[in-house]
This record gives C-alpha cells, sequence and structure tokens, in this order.
C-alpha cells in the first residue's frame, strides 16, 4: 500500500490558488465520477465550487487543499478484484483515519474532501526505469495501476463548524485549518496542538485495508518494514531482515505441513472411492468424486497463494535493490512534485 501526500507547490498543484487546476488534470481518464464521504456521481464543477468556497482566514499565498494519493499494490487489488465500491468504502475509511491523525478530537464529517479512482499511470523522469534509459517518460505503466486521488480542503468543514458552533458542541471562534504537511505531531503546547504524523498516518491506512478486507499482509509488504529498511538504522534493519526470514521460514514449512496434510487426504480417499467401486456404491462414490475434487480446488488454492506470498517478497527484494541503484544516480531537482501519475 502506498499512501502519498505530495508537498510540491507549483503547476497544476498549485495549492494556494483555486484547485481547478488539479480537477481538470484528474478528468483526463473520465469526466465526473468523484465521490466524497456521502455522495457519489459527483461533476468536477461542484468539486472545485465546494473546495474553493471553503476557505476562511487564509492569506493569499497559504495552502487552501492538500492532494491525497492511496495506491494498493497488485496484490491487494487482486484480494478485492479492483471493486470500486470496496476501493470507495476503503477510501472514507482511510479519510476517517486522515481527520483523527490530527489529534483535534474531528472525524471525516468535519472535512470537505472529493475523491476520484483513475486506473492508469505512466512514467516519469523520477522513475528509475526512466533515469536508467529503460522505459520512456510518459509510457503507460504495465498491469493493474488502479489508485485513489483525494483532494480535501485545508479549512475545517464550515457547514458543519457552523451548525455545531449553533448547537454549543464546541465554542472555537475560528474552524481549524488542517495541514498534513505540518511539521508539529502530537503536540500539547504552543500556538499549535495537535499535528499530523505522517507515518503513522501511513500505517492506519494499511491497517483500514487488512482489516476491512481480511487481508493477510506478510511483514515485508508492511509499511513498517519498507520504512524501516528504507530509513532505519542498521539495528533496526538487521530486525527487520531477521523477522522476514523467519516468516518466510514459517510460511514455507506451513504450505509444507497443508500439503502433506492434503495428499494424506486425497490418499485416503481414493482408498475409499477403490472400495466403494469394488462394492458397487454409487452414492458413496459419488461423494467421494466430489470431495476429491474440493482437496484439488483446495491445493491449487493454497499454490496460488504460496505463489502470491513468493511474489510479494520478491518484489520487496527487488525495491530494496532499486533503492541501492538509486542511491548512486544524480538526479535532476524536480521543480513540481504535486502531481503523482
Amino acid at each position: 500500500m502506498m499512501t502519498k501526500i505530495p508537498s510540491g507547490g507549483s503547476g497544476l498543484s498549485n495549492r494556494s490558488g483555486s484547485c481547478g487546476g488539479l480537477v481538470a488534470y484528474l478528468e483526463k481518464e473520465q469526466l465526473g465520477k468523484w465521490f466524497g464521504r456521502e455522495v457519489e456521481a459527483i461533476a468536477g464543477y461542484q468539486v472545485i465550487a465546494e473546495l474553493d468556497a471553503n476557505k476562511r482566514n487564509l492569506g493569499r499565498s497559504d495552502d487552501k487543499y492538500y492532494q491525497i494519493v492511496l495506491a494498493p499494490s497488485k496484490s491487494e487489488l487482486a484480494h478485492i478484484e479492483a471493486d470500486p465500491a470496496a476501493l470507495k468504502a476503503f477510501t472514507r475509511s482511510a479519510m476517517e483515519e486522515y481527520a483523527q491523525n490530527f489529534g483535534k478530537g474531528i472525524e471525516s464529517r468535519d472535512l470537505v474532501w472529493y475523491a476520484k479512482i483513475e486506473h492508469s499511470r505512466s512514467y516519469d523522469y523520477t522513475d528509475r526505469a526512466v533515469q536508467l534509459g529503460e522505459q520512456a517518460k510518459g509510457g503507460l505503466k504495465m498491469g493493474d495501476q488502479t489508485h485513489i486521488h483525494v483532494i480535501v480542503s485545508r479549512t475545517e468543514n464550515l457547514k458543519t463548524y457552523r451548525q455545531d458552533l449553533t448547537e454549543g458542541l464546541h465554542e472555537r471562534k475560528n474552524p481549524y485549518h488542517l495541514s498534513p504537511l505540518t511539521n508539529h505531531k502530537g503536540t500539547t503546547k504552543g500556538v499549535v496542538l495537535g499535528g499530523f504524523e505522517r507515518n503513522g498516518f501511513s500505517q492506519r491506512v494499511e491497517q483500514c485495508f487488512d482489516q476491512g478486507f481480511s487481508y493477510e499482509r506478510s511483514l515485508t509488504d508492511s509499511f513498517r518494514y519498507l520504512h524501516g529498511m528504507k530509513y532505519g538504522d542498521e539495528g533496526l534493519k538487521a530486525e527487520l531482515s531477521q523477522a522476514a526470514a523467519l516468516e518466510r521460514s514459517q510460511q514455507r514449512e506451513q504450505a509444507r505441513s497443508l500439503e502433506l496434510a492434503s495428499q494424506q487426504r486425497q490418499a485416503e480417499l481414493q482408498a475409499g472411492l477403490g472400495q466403494a467401486y469394488q462394492q458397487q456404491d454409487v452414492r458413496t462414490l459419488s461423494q467421494g468424486l466430489e470431495q476429491a475434487e474440493q482437496i484439488r480446488q483446495q491445493l491449487a488454492q493454497q499454490r496460488q497463494q504460496e505463489q502470491a506470498r513468493q511474489l510479494e517478497i520478491e518484489r520487496a527484494e527487488s525495491l530494496k535493490q532499486g533503492q541501492r541503484l538509486e542511491q548512486g544516480i544524480q538526479q535532476t531537482p524536480r521543480q513540481d512534485r504535486g502531481l503523482w501519475r
């Protein structure tokens, strides 16, 4: 699961002005089809109107909105069969976590946000494959590239703010200004209270997916592992590598045990089928054949799951190798990191 909050501030992602440029850019695959906390199939012009209107006490150069990108991995997408309804439910859960992560006691209802599902991505010069000359900039990436773009207002939802103020649920003279790019993390003193813990948000988004869809995530596919192997100290990296090796060993042992148990059960069924055939017991023979087919299907599913786990392990190893290679590549500073293609 990749969770990203772009920090760029120019071009289409100039957050100090209207979100119209970004909305127009995200209409490139299809017009409309935006959704929010309780709404579906919203048009782009409605998204612009509501987000641009939801601002108060912000200066001309202040950020007015932010973008969040939620990009499930190929195995995660396969697990939910890239179902749009599931992706929308996941996005709504993620935005609840986004609101709570500010530590101000607010919920998704206190935000103004709209999201859109996209299905394709293209290479740009920040991709290692482009830097190495293996892919051309602008070329489409292969496989299922489904991901979600969310645009969220910096200002607390003014409608709910005024309603709660009228009902005496708070006494704040001004709505919250909520920045996920703040450097404050759970502060309890000073002008800024609360803050935003970006690593914690990424982990909770991952947990939303796992708990919501009963997804069994391997350690090497977790944010904790990938982040730790990239940014952790040598002690943490050694600890994570040890844990990953142990997990792989346990997975292989579990797969062998399941295979042996299934083979034993198959042998017992075959013996029963032979006896039923000799006794010309049609009913027992039919039941045995059905059970044998069920076991064959279970074995096939177990093999597929094991192959998927191995692919995720190889993917994580490839990612680590790519990170080591990137350390030796001189990168040109990017002027606009606000878009994620």
